[in-house]
């Protein structure tokens, strides 16, 4: 889905707070030019999310050797491993647990400091936390999972945050419990982008212990059809199911035509207004049943 108008303004405050937060005016100044030069330059169609791998390659020649979001990312995956013991019952006694471990697994979405503050993300996330037992799915798109996933062999999950990596978890495992002969492979980015998990996030929480885990092969904080590492472009031609965390993820995947159910927390006034939902909803969607979305409907009548 093509970035707009509205993409180019969250981007740039964004920005701005990132450099400011350095306390060097004239190398924050030189460091948003060269921001607003990378939309300039970026190549007809790409979305929001391929601008974030242009953008951590131009953080890291103004603040080499340093990463934005690595105490984030580490405070978060310890929140949710905390929480694990409570969560974990939830799933393993409900009267499905692999929809409450989806339930839970799009709550953990919340954790996303690309579009929510900190302060804002924990907060959202504490109170879906105690409202996701009673939270339901599509009636619709679930079904076709659970009938695709009967005869599917391959399962690809296309992670997306820190933290949430950790609900993703009992994802995993419940899949693995139902579906024994299901292949299930968990992709993070291949280099260090937003809050967004990596490799290193994965060995942390122990995704690597569960499944095996591949990466995105760049910085893009989602997965651009035409920009993806060979590792996980055969992963998703071999797939028969593929399930999208983020709605990063959607906006590079949407369209795409692959067998993709996109499991997210609308937190983006421009997709809210794209797919004509509630800001700060929880969404499961399934790629073959979503209507035509246009690329710059988001942009008009925000605010």
């Amino acid at each position: 889905m093509q970035f707009d108008a509205h993409c180019v303004e969250c981007l740039i405050h964004r920005h701005y707070k990132l450099a400011m937060a350095k306390n060097d005016g004239e190398k924050a100044f030189s460091y948003i030019k060269d921001v607003m030069q990378v939309m300039l330059d970026a190549p007809e169609g790409v979305s929001a999310p391929w601008l974030t791998g242009q953008f951590g390659k131009l953080y890291a020649k103004y603040w080499p050797g340093e990463d934005a979001y690595g105490t984030l990312k580490k405070d978060s995956n310890d929140l949710v491993l905390e929480l694990l013991p409570k969560i974990r019952p939830l799933v393993e006694q409900a009267d499905d647990p692999l929809a409450m471990a989806i339930a839970f697994a799009r709550t953990g979405n919340f954790l996303d400091f690309g579009i929510l503050t900190p302060d804002i993300a924990h907060k959202a996330l504490w109170e879906a936390v105690e409202k996701t037992p009673r939270e339901k799915l599509e009636p619709v798109a679930y079904a076709a999972l659970r009938q695709d996933l009967e005869t599917a062999k391959s399962l690809v999950i296309l992670g997306d945050n820190a933290g949430e990596i950790v609900f993703d978890l009992l994802l995993v495992e419940q899949l693995q419990k139902q579906y024994p002969k299901l292949e299930v492979i968990y992709c993070v980015r291949g280099e260090n982008a937003l809050n967004d998990s990596t490799r290193s996030d994965a060995a942390y929480v122990g995704m690597d212990k569960l499944c095996p885990v591949i990466d995105n092969g760049s910085g893009i904080s989602g997965t651009e059809p035409d920009y993806l590492g060979e590792e996980l472009k055969q992963a998703l031609q071999k797939a028969d199911v593929i399930l999208s965390k983020g709605s990063g993820n959607m906006e590079s995947l949407v369209g795409c035509g692959l067998n993709v159910y996109y499991i997210f927390m609308c937190k983006c006034k421009r997709m809210s207004k794209v797919l004509g939902c509630e800001n700060m909803s929880g969404q499961f969607l399934r790629e073959k049943t979503l209507p035509p979305l246009q690329p710059y409907a988001g942009c008009l009548d925000l605010y």
